[in-house]
């Protein structure tokens, strides 16, 4: 495991945001002690990047202005160590993910040295670029045609009924794989598992033969709680925690989280309703997931959205404003991507427009549920007003509208708006003890 100092520890940066006029210097820390969340987790917002592009990397002053960052794994040997180590430096707050994709085979695949990890787990030999890897670890039916979850890329079988090759499962040689081909670079913080969720609903085959017996078993048997998909992901997690026990593992958005194996999921899409057509029981879901307590501290969970809309358009900044208060609703962090997840995104709100990263400080209500978030309440974290919700910070509050309707809202005491410079309508630095909000909105107001 790596191990860096950490010449500011996170507490502190808490401090120094609400103008604390003493400034302390942490004790050296090494990266592979247990973090304590409540504690030393970074304060709030909490943003992060989920940039998969593979042609180059954004400069290491563009990626440290978020607080997760998640690139493929293959990066590791294409840049050197020394960009990683300033990327450190510059953000002591960042948390490195390594993005791993076991289930997608690749059959087809550029130069060795690029590509040297996916040479290496999918078994394809160097020279003549011949794919070895086993057949009996392929998805395929009865029949013998081959499942495919994502393009021409035949799905690996993570069940626990695979066939055995040289005494292992597949997702145990894939757990392996990640633990001595991924995580040797020594520059991560953690993994996210991608395509990791209870069920693959993009598999193009409804049943095929999980264990290679000439029957096809059915979605239903497949992909059931407690069946032969999750006890397969289970392996894994397991495997991987053993290895990796103060490593982040992250798995995408429908994994069930339990017995603090996985630190959180992803949310691609998160509120998005070209996705889904409420966008509001994501929020619900979000918050549920997260404060379930089946999740292994420091709880990550990250909600990510690409824009839809024209960049910089009042609908776009009312949109982002929403999920970006959403997800300070409970203890997530929130990725902002442009187009495609090759394009990095940054608002005003993340920083507090000038104002530093976790300006907002930490939460007075720890890990609040949708209960305690709909309660009705005048003040404090909960609902002002239906459908309104309200949690409150140590230099600041969030409102988020879940309704279509505009709603006016008295607060106990003035709270001033961001001054900030995309949407100065929206954040005009106006100080006032009552706010309006459009429908499907959200604001950020600090004392």
């Amino acid at each position: 495991m790596r191990v860096v100092t950490r010449a500011v520890v996170y507490s502190m940066v808490a401090a120094l945001i609400a103008s604390c006029s003493a400034a302390n210097v942490g004790t050296a820390t090494s990266r592979a002690e247990p973090i304590r969340a409540a504690e030393t987790g970074p304060t709030f917002p909490r943003t992060a990047a989920y940039y998969l592009d593979q042609d180059e990397l954004p400069p290491v002053d563009e990626l440290a202005r978020y607080d997760v960052v998640v690139i493929d794994n293959e990066w590791a040997h294409r840049m050197p160590r020394s960009f990683f180590d300033r990327l450190h430096a510059r953000n002591p707050r960042l948390e490195l993910l390594a993005y791993v994709n076991v289930v997608d085979s690749v059959h087809e695949i550029g130069s060795h040295e690029y590509w040297r990890n996916a040479y290496a787990m999918w078994q394809i030999t160097k020279d003549d670029k011949a794919f070895r890897f086993p057949d009996q670890w392929l998805a395929k039916t009865a029949a013998g045609a081959p499942v495919h979850e994502w393009e021409d890329r035949v799905m690996a079988n993570l069940t626990d009924r695979a066939p055995r090759v040289d005494g292992r499962l597949f997702v145990e040689y894939a757990a392996d794989w990640i633990v001595d081909t991924v995580w040797t670079a020594g520059i991560w913080d953690g993994v996210f598992l991608d395509v990791w969720g209870d069920r693959i609903w993009t598999a193009d085959a409804d049943r095929w033969d999980v264990d290679r017996d000439g029957v096809d078993e059915t979605d239903a048997e497949i992909y059931a709680p407690g069946g032969p998909w999750d006890r397969g992901l289970t392996i894994g997690e397991r495997r991987l925690r053993s290895a990796l026990p103060t490593a982040i593992l992250v798995a995408n958005g429908n994994r069930t989280l339990r017995d603090g194996l996985l630190n959180g999921r992803v949310f691609e899409s998160f509120a998005d309703p070209a996705v889904r057509p409420d966008p509001i029981d994501d929020v619900y879901s979000y918050v549920d997931a997260a404060s379930s307590g089946g999740q292994r501290q420091p709880s990550v969970s990250i909600n990510v959205n690409t824009d839809r809309e024209a960049p910089g358009s009042p609908v776009a900044l009312r949109k982002a404003r929403f999920r970006f208060v959403a997800t300070l609703l409970q203890d997530g962090y929130w990725a902002p991507m442009g187009k495609d997840y090759g394009v990095l995104e940054y608002y005003d709100e993340m920083d507090g427009a000038g104002r530093g990263p976790g300006y907002l400080g930490r939460p007075l209500q720890p890990d609040p549920t949708v209960d305690a978030l709909t309660r009705p309440r005048e003040a404090g974290t909960g609902s002002p007003l239906g459908g309104v919700l309200r949690r409150d910070f140590e230099n600041g509050i969030v409102l988020l509208n879940t309704t279509p309707s505009r709603v006016s809202i008295e607060l106990e005491r003035p709270y001033a708006r961001l001054q900030g410079t995309q949407d100065p309508v929206t954040n005009d630095g106006v100080r006032a003890a009552s706010v309006t909000i459009d429908g499907h909105d959200g604001i950020v107001l600090v004392r």
